[in-house]
Order: structure tokens, then C-alpha cells, then sequence
């Protein structure tokens, strides 16, 4: 802390000693404002500078700039933007004087052409000039691309920006580096994790209407989060122009895949300027539900050998079970958020607040065919309605003083999940039939599973007619699960302008952030054993079931709980017909029985204390930067940041006794004997503090008015999983248990980007990029030895099991923990990315657009394997001594897609507007690797084709749109690469073959 202090302080004095020496006589100021010629509305991004000199500024989000310290005398102004004419001209500009000069840029066009406004150009033109003016390497989406033909969600808007991918749907995958290791913020702001898990946030019940822009940043500087390997991302919200604007919008919904029609969207938004254009207000609302669900056809698979363990990838396998998942998944949000801003003479104040809601009611329906041993049909369903909350407060502050700027804020973010009702994980109604028939037909013998395909099972013929027979054959049970987390964040910069020359001249950046975030999660489970007490385990339910004329002493029959309806409803639409879902259970049947039945099933200790905890995190940080120009070419940019973390975590030392129930003695909870409950305390309390240093140095040099190259280094870090980290102690019995790893070091990148950029007003901008990345310390669960325990584990040694007065862990227990990888991970690709429009073409062709962008990945790490073996000797009397053996094997990282693809061509005629795009991920590793490559799964490529159409109507503001979702319902398919027979070659077997909703929708929309 005393570092940051210091090294802050000397320079602050520094910064503003160096701008007292520039603050001389000689020189004045030129400011203004650029507009667009047709439209006066503000340009983002426009290059102004000084010609022959270093000195210039890009306008920022309002189209203002400001050029300090320029030498009085006759100067050329210079004034480039893609898109649009250059202009030059001479001024004067006298000692002292602060002169105002504002440019009105008209478009580039063909000479004899007339003018025309296209909206998707537009929206074009200020992404790639944000992007060619930025100080760092980045992607954006501009709010003209958001505005005119939106998507439905800030997720589905980022996925069109090169290497740039989706994981779980809405959560953002930069580079092939998983989410949780990307950072989030809106305006600036980080926002809190939304899974109960790790440290990623979903992104889908984020309004793309309340967006005034996207950006995703590559190569961060040294005033940002350094908790960003793959990347940060930061949605920009809209501010009030100027006068009354309102914007309403609403659409109906068709899903193709399951014929429902209950899905809409509504947003509405309103804005103006009171007190002299001071003050601003922006509020927007938005409510949204579709009703979706993916149809899933699983194929499971398991080793079948003959004779001894094969070498790693030449074991055969062969199918022994099949499952078909209907999903049916409703999704309700609401969200809002209501932005200030107050304009004062040398600066502004914004006030933000935000607030995102989604409801998830999904219900998974599951016929599983098995067929290992005798042959098994049961069916399933899985229930999760659970609910989550984002809410967002800050107040930003900047002013400038002229010789130097400030910016400041404070705010407060807040995430929440909330489950209503979930259960099915363990709960099915199943049949086996002895003699009386079976539940499936066909011959399943070993020979036969070898060569059984999924295609082969499409045709296996069902005895439908039997299952009305099933009956209730495992545990009941009800979970749920909720956490929090809230973040606290203040933050001051300091920003000195400096001009040592007209040839050198820049800026120095120092200052700091605050952040403290408070989580906690906490699981409840409860468990009934059904097959055993069906009286007991139905008491509280008991007359609602004989009002449905069901008999509560008896096991749960699927008869009275079957959907009869489902098949007319749904069921005849599954996987585009290839099979009838027919056995299900009623959803609103099953929920009535467990709100009944499950306050009076017993609460699963184990399972429900072992995973709470609660924790703090109070991250302090510290920078310093520069960023200067050098001549009218070159731009370095270079600093170190500091970050402190200190974390602290409590949980719950928890030891099972009972398996199947889950009684446990919590000795945390023990009130007498102080010694016991002090021991387990310290046992599953953490207080960690690590700091690190990041280095950071990035280079532009222009070779000429259309090509530059940037280079970068920067290093960053992700930090470890809350279910990895928190000090977890679970013992399970003597010969089983698992722990967390509070000691577990983040994930440290040395990353290193290059990219070379073409852009003028033919061209527009195209781009190719080149980046690596060394990723050390990589966090993984293992199983350890109790005997051979790495020390910085925190599980009870044999005396303190004694002190604890439980029984002891014996020396062969197997213990599951996390442990950080000893060898780095390897990441590197490429990106192409080529944005134009084609103005110069002769009419109707002047107004289309194209974007289009493709990214390599490659990655390998050697995982880190420990085999826990045995030896028995008998000299004379026979014994057993366990080991450890390690191993590794290489592979490529988790969620790093092969080839990511995007294209999207666009057409504005008079008042017409349309979009035609197409997404393309490839070959993404879905499982973590074990230590067979038999076992791992892959993706097969996965294509989406998606339409935007708007037509403006007579009145004026007014706009008919349609879009087409997934329009071509291609199915997504999962691999495992193994043997079909013995010492057979590899095939590429079909695991999974998952079919998503085509969706069209109808909408309207005014603007004033």
C-alpha cells in the first residue's frame, strides 16, 4: 500500500511539474465541435490535428476535441474520418487565445451522385473510427449499428465482432479464453458475477436498445482491470441529446421448432435537456419473453475392450445409452435504467442507474434408454425456475483545469440469484421389466453396441404401451440454490497534457481504484426416501394427491402424473419430426406435489452446508502511464499497474455420516467445547493477501496516411473460481473427502498482440492481427493421496481429526482439490477483419455494406494427471500400499473454438433497410480434458443465419421491421474421436445432436 502511495504521489508532482514548465508563453488552444454536413448530428472518433506537428485529439462520445499548446502563428488544421472528406485549413491562433473551431464534414461520394444517408454506413463509419482512433487495440459496436437494426441482446451484438464467440448462450468468450476469465462493465464500471460457480456474467438480459456502443478491448492499458486475460468488455449507455426524443418499440415472436407464439418484446425510451442544455435525462424500459428450448438427442458411451487397458486413445468403446431431452425454456425479463448528466462549464456529472431482471422457468423432459446391462427406460424431468437481479448505481464526475484533468466515481453493482423451485437432477420414474416384456427391443450385445449409432436408435421400436407401468424408483429430492454478490468500487485519475515539442507531446495518466465485493451462496437441498416410506414421504401432500385421485401410501405411479396432451402440444415436433416425445410427466402436476410434499422430506446437511460460505475481496490498485506521439507517426504508450487483493472466506468444515440422507456433524457449530469448534474455524477460514505488478508497453506507427501497425505487451491475470478457492472442508468418509484451495495462485498471461490496419474511404478499414498468449498457473481439480496432501491444502492432519473427535481419515483416502497446472497454456491466432462500404458502386449497389471477419485459435497446455494406484505384496501375510503416479497429456484449452466466422451484408434503399449475416464457431473442446482423449468432446461446426429487414412508413419516426433467427434450424453435433472395435483406427462417433428454435419476429417502431 505504502508503494502504490509513493509511487502515485512522485507522479503527481512530477505530471504537474512538468505541465508548470509548459505553461509559458507563445502558445494558444483550439476546440470545437464536428458534425455530420446533413444530419448536424456529432461524429465519434474524428482525427483532428495540427499539420506537420504531433499535436492532435480524436472527438470523443459528444464530437467535441481540444488541441492544447499550440504555437501561436498560422497553423493548418487537418480533419480526416472515414467515410467522409478530408478537410484542411489555415488559422491563426495568437499567444494565449483559445480558439473555437467547429467542422461540418460532408460525405464522400462519386462525383454527379447524389447525396444519400444510409444507416447501416453510418453505423459503419463510426465503429471503424472509434476503432482507428483509439489508444489501445479494440473492436467496436457503434450506436448507429445498434440503433437502426438491433439485436436482441448485447451478447448476440458482441458475437459479431471478430474472435469473438458465446459460451452457455449470453456469456462472452474473447480469443477462445473462457468467460470467467474476461471482465464486464458497463460504462466503466465491473460488473458482478451472475453464476454461482465462477466469475462470469451473463450478458442476455441485457437490452441492446439501452446501448450507445460496444467495445471489446484486446490489449489493455495500464488504467484498467488487469483481471482480463481474454479481454474487457464495456457497454456504453446512451445519454440525452439534445431536445425531446422518444423511441418506442414492440414485436410478436414465432417459434418454428415448437409452434408457440407467446413471445414478445417491448422498450421504450424517452430523453431530454432541461436548464440550458445542462442538465440531461435518459430513462428507457424494456420487457421481453420467449418461450424456447433446445431438442436433444444424447448418445452415451463407455469402454469395451477385451484384454489389457489399451494405450490412451486406442480403446474402443460402444454405446450403452441413449436419451432424448425436450427442453422447454421460458424466459421473462425486465430491466431499466434511468442515466443524469449535468454539464458544467469545465467538466460534467453523469448519475447511472441500471436494473436487470430475468426469470428463468425451464423444465427439461428426458426419455432415457439403457442398455449396459439389462435394458432400462426411465423418464425424467428436470425443473429450475430460479430468478436473477443486476442492479447498477454509480455517479461518474471528470473536469478539466486545463493544465490538468480529473476523473472520478463511485459506485455500487449487485447480482442475485434466487431459485423458486428445482429438482429432477435425481428424480425419475423408471420400469424393468423381468419376463412380462421389455421396454425396448433390438439386440444390444457387445458386438452390437460397438457399431450402434445414433441413427440406429432413431429406429429402435418402444413399447409404449408398458409405460403407463412405471413406477417411482429413487429418492426424491428439492434443491435451492441462491448466492449475492456486491461490489463496491471508487476510482480517481489524473490526466497531465504535455507538449515538450511540437514533435513530441502527449499525456501522463496516473491514479487508483477501490473495489471491495461481499459474496455469499447459499445451497439448500432436501431428500425424501420415496421408494422406501411413500407415506411418510407423501404426508404433506397426501390429501391434495387423493384429490387428484392418487393413492399416497403407494409408490408415485407415471400414470397419474403423465402429460397426455404433450404429444399434440409439442411432442410430434421433436427433432424436426425423427421421434415423438410421448412419455412425459405433466410439469404443473409435479411442481403441486413437490411444493407439497418436499417442507416435510429431511434437509440434506451435507450437501446444503458443505458448499455455503461467505467472502470478502478488497482489491486496491494503483497506475501509472504515458502516451505519447512522436512526430505525426508514432504513438507509444507504456505504464505499470499494481494490484493488491486481499481475500477472505468463510465456509464450513462438514463430516458426513450418513450417505444417502446426508447427516453430518458441523464441528464449526459446536458450543461447548470451544477447542473443537475454534480448530474447525481455522480450518475453513482463509485471509489471503497477493499482489502483482503489470508491466504494460504498446506501439502505432503509421507508415502512411492508410496503413499503421500496432504492437503490443501487456500482462494480465484471472483469478481462481469461488468453488475452487473457498476453504471448503468436506468429509465425506474414511476413505473420501474434498477441500478448497485458498492458497490457489490466479492465472498470470504474458500477452503479445500485433496488427497491421489498411483503411481509407475505398478500402474502409481492413485489418490483420496476430496474437500470443503465455498463461501460467491454470487452475484444475485433481484427486491427492490423503498421505501425500500438498501442504497448501487445507484438510485436517490425524491429530487434528483427534482434536475434532472424528474419525480419522485413513492414509489411501482419496481427497478432491484444485491445484494450479505447473506447465503454461499456449494461446495464439489471427484475426481478419474487413468492414467497407461500397459508396463508389453505381446505384442501388452505393448503399451496401459489408462486414466480415474470421479468426484462428490454436492452444495447448500438458495437464497435469495424478493416478492414484495400488500394489498388494503378501510376504507371507498380504498387504495393500497405495501410490501416486503422475502423469500429462496435452490438449488444448476448454471453450477455444477452432475457426470463428462472421459475415454480415447489408442494403439501405430509400427507405428500406436489410441485413443478411451469418455466424460460424467451429470445433470447440466442451469438457475438460481427462486423461483419455476418448473421453473428450468437441463440437461440430455450428452455423447461424440470421435477417434483419425495416421499412419506414409515411409517418414520419415510424419503422416496420422483421427478423429471422437461426433461419436454417441447422442442428448443432457434439463428437468423441475412439475405436469402434478392437484395436480398430479412430472415428469421429456422434455423441449429440441438438437442434435450437427458428424464430421469426414482427415489430414496429417510432422514433422522434
Amino acid at each position: 500500500m505504502l508503494k502504490i502511495k509513493v509511487f502515485t504521489l512522485g507522479l503527481i508532482l512530477l505530471f504537474v511539474g512538468t505541465s508548470s514548465v509548459f505553461a509559458q508563453d507563445g502558445y494558444g488552444r483550439i476546440e470545437g465541435v464536428v458534425t455530420d454536413a446533413t444530419t448536424q448530428e456529432t461524429l465519434v472518433g474524428v482525427n483532428v490535428s495540427i499539420a506537420g506537428t504531433s499535436l492532435g485529439d480524436a472527438t470523443t462520445l459528444d464530437g467535441t476535441y481540444i488541441i492544447r499548446r499550440v504555437s501561436a502563428g498560422t497553423q493548418t488544421i487537418v480533419v480526416s474520418y472515414i467515410g467522409y472528406q478530408r478537410v484542411e485549413q489555415e488559422v491563426e491562433i495568437s499567444d494565449g487565445e483559445t480558439l473555437e473551431l467547429n467542422f461540418e464534414l460532408s460525405l464522400e461520394t462519386v462525383e454527379g451522385q447524389e447525396i444519400t444517408i444510409s444507416s447501416q454506413a453510418e453505423g459503419q463509419r463510426s465503429a471503424i473510427n472509434e476503432q482507428l482512433t483509439a489508444r489501445e487495440i479494440k473492436n467496436v459496436v457503434s450506436s448507429e449499428k445498434i440503433r437502426e437494426l438491433p439485436d436482441a441482446d448485447a451478447a448476440t451484438a458482441l458475437s459479431r465482432l471478430p474472435g469473438v464467440s458465446l459460451q452457455d448462450g449470453d456469456k462472452v468468450v474473447v480469443r477462445g479464453i473462457q468467460a470467467k476469465m474476461n471482465t464486464v462493465m458497463v460504462n466503466g464500471i465491473q460488473l458482478p458475477s451472475t453464476d454461482v460457480n465462477d466469475r462470469s456474467t451473463n450478458l442476455g438480459f441485457i437490452s441492446s436498445n439501452m446501448l450507445s456502443g460496444i467495445e471489446v478491448t484486446k490489449a489493455v492499458t495500464p488504467d484498467m482491470d488487469a483481471n482480463s486475460i481474454g479481454g474487457v468488455v464495456n457497454l456504453r449507455l446512451r445519454e440525452a441529446p439534445e431536445g425531446l426524443h422518444y423511441d418506442l418499440m414492440t414485436q410478436g415472436g414465432y417459434n418454428t421448432q415448437d409452434h408457440t407464439e407467446d413471445n414478445y418484446q417491448v422498450w421504450g425510451s424517452i430523453s431530454n435537456r432541461f436548464l440550458s442544455d445542462k442538465l440531461g435525462v435518459f430513462l428507457q424500459a424494456n420487457a421481453r419473453r420467449e418461450n424456447t428450448g433446445g431438442d436433444i438427442a444424447n448418445a452415451g458411451y463407455d469402454f469395451i475392450y477385451t484384454g489389457d487397458f489399451p494405450p490412451p486413445g486406442e480403446a474402443s468403446k460402444g454405446m450403452n445409452s441413449f436419451s432424448y431431452s425436450d427442453q422447454v425454456n421460458i424466459i421473462e425479463q425486465r430491466g431499466g435504467s434511468l442515466i443524469m448528466d449535468y454539464q458544467i462549464p469545465n467538466g460534467k456529472f453523469v448519475l447511472q442507474n441500471t436494473y436487470a431482471f430475468t426469470d428463468n422457468n425451464s423444465t427439461t423432459h428426458r426419455d432415457v434408454l439403457e442398455f449396459s446391462a439389462d435394458l432400462l427406460r426411465t423418464f425424467r424431468i428436470v425443473r429450475d425456475k430460479h430468478s436473477k437481479h443486476l442492479i447498477v448505481n454509480a455517479f461518474q464526475g471528470e473536469n478539466d483545469f486545463d493544465l490538468f484533468n480529473i476523473n472520478y466515481g463511485l459506485s455500487h453493482a449487485y447480482s442475485e440469484k434466487d431459485t423458486d423451485l428445482r429438482y429432477g437432477e435425481n428424480f425419475a420414474f423408471g420400469f424393468r421389466y423381468a419376463g412380462a416384456g421389455e421396454p425396448f427391443e433390438g439386440d444390444f450385445s457387445r458386438e452390437a453396441r460397438l457399431q450402434l449409432t445414433p441413427q440406429d436408435m432413431y429406429n429402435v421400436e418402444l413399447n409404449n404401451d408398458l409405460a403407463e407401468q412405471a413406477t417411482f424408483i429413487e429418492n426424491g429430492e428439492s434443491m435451492k440454490e441462491n448466492f449475492s454478490e456486491r461490489a463496491f468500487n471508487g476510482n480517481f485519475n489524473i490526466t497531465v497534457p504535455v507538449a515538450f515539442t511540437e514533435d513530441i507531446s502527449g499525456e501522463f495518466r496516473t491514479g487508483g481504484n477501490f473495489r471491495q465485493t461481499n459474496r455469499n451462496n447459499d445451497i439448500e437441498r432436501v431428500l425424501a426416501r420415496i421408494t422406501q416410506d411413500p407415506t411418510g414421504s407423501n404426508a404433506l401432500a397426501a390429501d391434495w394427491m387423493r384429490e387428484q385421485g392418487m393413492d399416497p401410501t403407494v409408490r408415485l405411479q407415471f400414470s397419474d402424473f403423465k402429460d397426455y396432451d404433450y404429444v399434440s402440444d409439442r411432442g410430434d415436433l421433436f427433432l424436426d419430426g425423427l421421434y415423438t416425445m410421448s412419455e412425459v410427466m405433466d410439469t404443473d402436476l409435479m411442481d403441486q406435489y413437490i411444493r407439497l410434499a418436499s417442507p416435510g422430506w429431511g434437509r440434506h446437511v451435507a450437501d446444503s452446508r458443505s458448499a455455503d460460505f461467505e467472502g470478502t475481496e478488497t482489491l486496491l490498485a494503483g497506475y501509472g502511464m504515458f502516451d505519447l506521439k512522436v512526430g505525426s507517426r508514432l504513438q507509444i504508450l507504456g505504464g505499470v499497474r499494481y494490484e493488491s487483493l486481499n481475500m477472505k472466506y468463510e465456509a464450513d468444515l462438514v463430516r458426513q455420516t450418513h450417505g444417502v440422507d446426508g447427516d453430518s456433524i458441523i464441528p464449526n457449530e459446536d458450543s461447548v467445547n470451544v477447542d473443537r469448534k475454534m480448530l474447525a474455524d481455522s480450518l475453513s477460514t482463509s485471509d489471503e493477501t497477493l499482489g502483482h505488478l503489470f508491466p504494460n508497453i504498446q506501439l502505432r506507427y503509421k507508415f502512411t496516411e492508410w496503413m499503421d501497425l500496432r504492437l503490443a505487451y501487456t500482462k494480465t491475470l484471472s483469478r481462481p473460481d469461488y468453488n475452487a478457492i473457498v476453504p471448503k472442508v468436506f468429509i465425506i468418509n474414511s476413505g473420501q473427502g474434498s477441500a478448497g484451495n485458498p492458497y490457489l495462485q490466479p492465472s498470470e498471461s504474458d500477452n503479445y498482440d500485433a496488427y497491421l490496419s489498411f483503411y481509407n474511404n475505398q478500402i474502409g478499414l481492413f485489418t490483420v492481427g496476430a496474437f500470443y498468449k503465455k498463461i501460467e498457473n491454470i487452475f484444475f481439480g485433481v484427486n491427492r493421496l490423503y498421505q501425500a496432501m500438498p501442504d497448501q491444502v487445507i484438510y485436517p492432519d490425524s491429530s487434528e481429526f483427534e482434536r475434532l473427535n472424528l474419525s480419522y481419515s485413513n492414509a489411501n483416502a482419496t481427497i478432491s482439490t484444485f491445484l494450479n497446472n505447473p506447465n503454461p497454456a499456449h494461446v495464439k491466432g489471427f484475426e481478419l477483419d474487413w468492414q467497407t462500404h461500397f459508396w463508389y458502386l453505381p446505384k442501388p449497389f452505393n448503399n451496401t455494406v459489408l462486414n466480415v471477419n474470421y479468426t484462428r485459435l490454436f492452444s495447448e497446455m500438458a495437464y497435469e494427471y495424478i493416478n492414484i494406484q495400488s500394489e498388494t505384496i503378501c510376504d507371507p501375510r498380504c498387504s495393500t500400499s497405495f501410490f501416486e503416479n503422475q502423469t500429462t497429456r496435452k490438449a488444448r484449452l476448454l471453450q477455444q473454438g477452432d475457426h470463428i466466422v462472421n459475415v454480415a451484408l447489408g442494403v439501405d434503399y430509400e427507405g428500406f433497410s436489410g441485413r443478411v449475416s451469418f455466424r460460424m464457431q467451429g470445433d470447440v473442446q466442451t469438457n475438460a480434458p481427462g486423461q483419455r482423449p476418448e473421453d473428450d468432446t468437441f463440437t461440430g461446426n455450428i452455423y447461424y443465419w440470421d435477417f434483419t429487414l425495416r421499412q419506414k412508413l409515411p409517418v414520419d419516426g415510424l419503422s416496420l421491421f422483421a427478423n429471422g433467427i437461426n433461419i436454417f434450424h441447422t442442428p448443432n453435433k457434439s463428437y468423441q474421436t475412439f475405436p469402434r472395435e478392437d484395436g480398430g483406427p479412430s472415428l469421429e462417433n456422434l455423441t449429440n445432436e441438438s437442434y435450437y428454435p427458428r424464430r421469426f419476429q414482427l415489430g414496429i417502431r417510432f422514433s422522434y
